[in-house]
Order: structure tokens, then sequence, then C-alpha cells
């Protein structure tokens, strides 16, 4: 009789299971031994970041700056919406400016300011021996209106349309310098109230003559304080 022997592994098998027990124990060896020191420094990148998987959790506190946020990616916080509409509101939406207006002798007045029922114009003329007189003027559309003006003490309760009164002191002389007619609000300054209580117009009204390269140069600047 034979017997039996059972049959070798052949060497291949055998170098095949020595990597496999090693590739296993190297795993379990990895996940045991890896940390935070065993990582190189920059090894991980943007790039090997899962998509969605930084959460608010997993970022320190204070750790993103102003420099590092899109401001045009933030809406307006609702009050600080409401306090940048209050403040254009009380800050721009009552007072009113004419800018510099420049005028030549002969041409049609030349319009100032224009607020509720008042106008204010300004007229330059040519008042001989090369000089000229820059003059402003306020006028209404509402009966029952009031004017104040500080030059010669005007004043006039009963201010109705039709009427074209002068409202500030005038500026006159030749080309040899500059005249204003402002000297600190006191021959410049007015007060124009219409009859609805919708308009209070307190503000200043300056000529001048030969200023900026004009025969005549007029500004105004007033608040509506009603």
């Amino acid at each position: 009789m034979h017997e039996s022997r059972g049959r070798r592994p052949s060497p291949a098998l055998v170098i095949s299971v020595i990597a496999l027990f090693v590739a296993i124990g190297g795993s379990a060896y990895a996940a045991k031994k890896i940390g935070t020191k065993e990582i190189k420094k920059n090894a991980v990148t943007s790039a090997k970041i899962k998509k969605n998987a930084v959460t608010t959790t997993k970022i320190k506190n204070d750790a993103v700056t102003g420099a590092k946020v899109d401001e045009s990616s933030l809406g307006s916080v609702p009050n600080a919406e409401n306090a940048t509409n209050a403040a254009t509101a009380t800050n721009f939406s009552r007072y009113f400016t004419s800018g510099i207006k420049k005028a030549s002798p002969g041409q049609p007045p030349v319009t100032l300011l224009t607020v509720g029922p008042f106008t204010i114009t300004g007229k330059c003329e040519d008042a001989g021996g090369g000089e000229v007189v820059a003059r402003s003027y306020i006028t209404t559309s509402q009966a029952g209106s009031n004017l104040y003006g500080y030059v010669n003490a005007l004043y006039e309760g009963d201010f109705n349309p039709g009427l074209e009164l002068e409202l500030s002191d005038e500026a006159q002389d030749d080309n040899t310098y500059v005249e204003w007619s402002s000297n600190y609000g006191q021959y410049s300054g007015f007060r124009a109230a219409s009859a609805d209580g919708l308009t209070i117009l307190e503000g200043e009204s300056v000529n001048a003559v030969f200023y900026a390269g004009s025969p005549c140069a007029f500004w105004v600047s007033a608040i509506n304080a009603a």
C-alpha cells in the first residue's frame, strides 16, 4: 500500500499569504500609529478635502477675519439698512444748493433754485461805465406765502403770485476786483414760508460780480425746515 501525502503549497502561494498578512497588519498599524504628528506639513491640500466637509463646529472661533470675507456676498442687516435710509433722509433730502451759476448782462434771468412754490433767480445787468450789477429775486406760486430777508429788513407777510422780490443785497462794481454781497449772512440770509406750511426755506443767496471769469455769479443754499 502507498501512503498518501498532502501536497506542499507552492512558493507563490506562500508569498501571497505572507503579503496578505503584512498588508492587513500594516493597515492596522497605520490606523493605530498615524496621527497629526505623522502627517507632513502642507500634505493635505484643498483638492483632498471633501466638499461641505468643513462645518462651523470645525472652524475655530474668530479664525475667519474680515480680510477673508467677500463683502459683496453679504446682504444688509435690516436695522442697518433702515439706519442708512434714515441718515439719507435726515442729511440730504431737505438740503438744497444751486452751485455756482454764471450770467452776463442782457441774458434772461438764471434759475438758481426751485423748492416747493418758491423759485429763486439771478439777474445780471449793465450798470454803465464798465460796471455790472448782480441781483437775486424770489417768486412764489402759492398765495399767502411769507418772506423775510435781512437786506433792508424786508418782510412780506402777504407774499403772493405775481410779486418778484429782491432777495439779498446786490453786488455791483467794475472789473477791477471781485465783489460779493455776502457778509456773514447779514445781507444774504433769508427765510421763505409757504402758506400750507410744507416749505420753510432758511438759507443764503449770494450775488457776485467778476467772479470765476464771469461778469455775474450767483449761488444759493437752503434747507427746508418744515
